[in-house]
């Protein structure tokens, strides 16, 4: 009883311990912790997943089975075990998950008659059963299969975008698997920014106009909203139409 007192310490520091190197440092306590807890509980997972998703697919496999035999005098039924031919579920192979910055990927080998948009129809639901934010399908090539799990929403807070040096090249913001989003004028010259009110269509302007702003380049305003938007820009823009006239 008496070393009762120091484990629960014990344990309340260990807890501590982990609270706080999540709460700061939260990319390293991921990798040694979380991902591996993640991971084999992922592996464990898969066959049943895989089942309640419709991703299975019944194949014939030798198995032994239990089948009744004769009823004894006692009125009990005996059985028996005999290895048979039977139809099975089952699941398409699964790689190692890897992780990610913001979760863990994973590649599957695809079953016959599956194709990448199985795996996209039943993202949803594969989310749901590993309680994740959110899975993403993708194919890299034909027969697999990339998952692409978030734990959490990457869009929530987005308070730091690193800058491009690259020339016409800027970030604007991140995309909703957590990597950042890039615009390349020189890949992709012409871009129409369009959307509903409040969507953002204002604040990608200004991204661009403030990632653009430190380069060699030329910029030309059209503000026909009385340049409510863009005259904060003026000294840095080139010419600025606030009018049709």
């Amino acid at each position: 009883m008496r070393d009762a007192p120091v484990l629960l310490t014990v344990l309340a520091a260990v807890a501590a311990g982990l609270w706080a190197w999540r709460r700061w440092h939260p990319q390293s306590f991921w990798l040694v912790v979380g991902y591996p807890i993640i991971a084999l509980s992922v592996l464990a997972s898969w066959r049943r997943v895989a089942l309640g998703c419709g991703l299975t697919k019944k194949r014939q496999r030798f198995w032994f089975t239990t089948v009744p035999g004769m009823v004894a005098s006692t009125g009990v039924v005996r059985v028996k075990r005999r290895f048979q031919r039977i139809a099975v579920d089952t699941k398409p192979f699964m790689w190692l998950p890897m992780p990610t910055r913001h979760g863990w990927r994973v590649t599957l080998h695809t079953l016959e008659g599956q194709t990448p948009g199985d795996y996209a129809d039943a993202a949803e639901r594969l989310a749901h059963s590993w309680g994740v934010h959110a899975i993403r399908a993708s194919s890299p090539r034909p027969g697999r299969v990339v998952l692409m799990a978030t734990m959490r929403d990457p869009l929530v807070k987005v308070d730091h975008l690193p800058a491009s040096t690259d020339l016409l090249k800027v970030t604007v913001g991140r995309l909703e698997n957590g990597k950042p989003w890039t615009i390349d004028f020189r890949t992709v010259p012409h871009w129409l920014n369009a959307g509903a009110t409040q969507s953002g269509k204002s604040n990608l302007a200004n991204a661009l106009i403030v990632g653009l702003s430190p380069q060699p380049v030329a910029l030309v305003g059209f503000d026909l909203k009385g340049g409510v938007e863009f005259t904060p820009y003026g000294p840095r823009l080139s010419a600025l139409a606030t009018s049709r006239a």
